[in-house]
């Protein structure tokens, strides 16, 4: 239980997470009652005397893609935040993904144009974990204060970095590089990895971008870019940045590949006018840029060294964990493009070093041998008996989505080897007695069938009895 010190009572942050909500991609407005579950009981109330759209637009500044579809269909107001959560899965369109605790609801959702986010986080839960929620509740760009960094602490990032060249032994400092970019409709909110150039600080970082002897062909191109516009003699990044802001823009998802200059001088040719909204903001510690892209979408650019890191060290591990996974409550632990959830089960069908396949849940170390299973479902597999550690089948499994006593597949995966069936009895006998064990009887939405999925039939049937219904086929667990 969260004690709280002070007798005023806490306020509600409604954070939403989009590309185009200003040039932070995110809008933040704090609210007045005491908890999340006391604002939605106070919209709630409120709907029958006015429009829940307009009101939700005056109160939170944003149109937040379905929140008003929680209070549309009327119904007594939930009670606890479970029975938040239920409303919340159930009624909310376009959800990949909603996860709700005693302070919080957090939601990933398929917007018009582009995947978003939002968050109902209450200010007690931010104040127990700043490191988790500082940077999501955060408006305005980062402090660019100098003095504060006197005091500063040594900095550890939240999650493991890649670092861009390894550290000189006689050089201390780092500087960080976070990129929020938007590189596709679909999975654009986290999935962005930190990058780090140990040995120097953000004064010196344009000369050690410049003088890194060292492949970059895996760099991300912004560091690419951002390196070939150094001019020779700099020390730092600050007209670096500016001239970042008159890089020709490439399509997003084209598939067209576009080959960077080598030299500086290249480089500077093909810049164009400013890029109109572009903001660039450079301190000694930090700097950030945040890119127009059109369509009123902005990409944010965060470079900062372990100075302002220790000097604000929640502020930086909470944007780092926020780069990466859209939830700042994810535990961390899931397969890449696998959203962070409370309430997702993977399954994998994996051989063992004594040569027989076991049934287990996956673990990070799986994810490799999941996207050569992937591969093979469309590709020739090698010939030859399976290896030890290699993945045979897959299966991920919503719980309680929409509600309670209900899952869905959301992923299914099996070898089109002559091992396929006995993996599907396998998986679909391991599936069936966790569920039943959690008091889930039913599942909905999609079911992998034969004719696109192999060995999918023979899953469901091991899983329990298939029936047809007004709205589709689904399955009785055990049934």
């Amino acid at each position: 239980m969260i004690m709280l010190l002070s007798c005023e009572r806490p306020p509600v942050y409604v954070v939403y997470r989009s590309w185009d909500q200003g040039m932070l991609g995110k809008s933040v407005r704090r609210l007045a009652e005491p908890t999340v579950l006391e604002w939605v009981r106070n919209v709630w109330s409120d709907t029958a005397a006015q429009d829940t759209h307009d009101r939700l637009m005056r109160e939170l500044g944003a149109n937040v893609h379905g929140l008003d579809c929680l209070f549309s269909e009327g119904g007594p107001a939930p009670a606890t935040m479970q029975e938040l959560r239920t409303l919340a899965r159930t009624r909310i369109p376009d959800v990949y993904q909603c996860n709700v605790d005693e302070h919080s609801v957090r939601v990933l959702a398929n917007g018009l144009d582009h995947d978003v986010a939002y968050y109902l986080v209450d200010d007690a839960a931010v104040a127990a974990d700043p490191g988790r929620w500082a940077f999501a509740v955060h408006d305005g760009p980062l402090p660019e204060v100098a003095d504060h960094v006197a005091g500063a602490t040594t900095f550890t990032p939240p999650l493991r970095v890649t670092e861009l060249t390894e550290r000189s032994p006689a050089e201390e400092g780092c500087v960080f590089a976070v990129l929020l970019t938007c590189k596709a409709r679909h999975d654009s909110i986290g999935w962005d990895p930190t990058h780090a150039l140990p040995g120097v600080r953000l004064s010196r970082f344009g000369a050690a971008l410049r003088d890194v002897d060292a492949s970059t062909e895996e760099w991300p191109e912004e560091l690419r870019v951002l390196r070939v516009l150094v001019a020779p003699g700099e020390d730092g990044v600050a007209a670096a940045l500016e001239r970042c802001s008159r890089w020709p823009e490439h399509p997003r998802g084209s598939g067209e590949e576009h080959a960077l200059p080598h030299s500086h001088a290249e480089a500077l040719r093909l810049l164009e006018t400013d890029r109109d909204g572009t903001v660039v903001r450079t301190g000694e510690h930090v700097a950030q840029m945040f890119v127009h892209g059109g369509h009123g979408t902005y990409e944010q650019w965060f470079f900062f060294d372990d100075r302002w890191a220790g000097a604000y060290p929640e502020l930086a591990s909470s944007l780092i964990w926020f780069a990466y996974h859209w939830d700042p409550l994810c535990s961390g632990d899931h397969l890449y493009l696998t959203p962070c959830s409370d309430n997702r089960a993977r399954y994998v069908a994996v051989v063992g070093d004594d040569g027989q396949t076991h049934v287990r849940q996956a673990l990070p170390l799986d994810e490799p041998r999941v996207w050569d299973l992937r591969r093979w479902s469309y590709e020739k597999q090698p010939p030859g008996d399976p290896m030890a550690g290699e993945v045979l089948g897959t299966v991920e499994i919503q719980l309680q989505q929409p509600s309670p006593d209900t899952c869905r597949l959301t992923e299914f995966t099996i070898t089109r080897s002559r091992h396929g069936q006995a993996v599907a009895d396998m998986l679909g006998r391991r599936v069936r007695q966790d569920l039943q064990e959690v008091g889930i009887s039913r599942t909905t939405g999609w079911l992998p069938q034969n004719n696109l999925y192999p060995h999918g039939r023979r899953f469901l049937r091991v899983l329990g009895r298939i029936r047809e219904g007004s709205d589709g086929a689904h399955v009785v667990i055990g049934g």
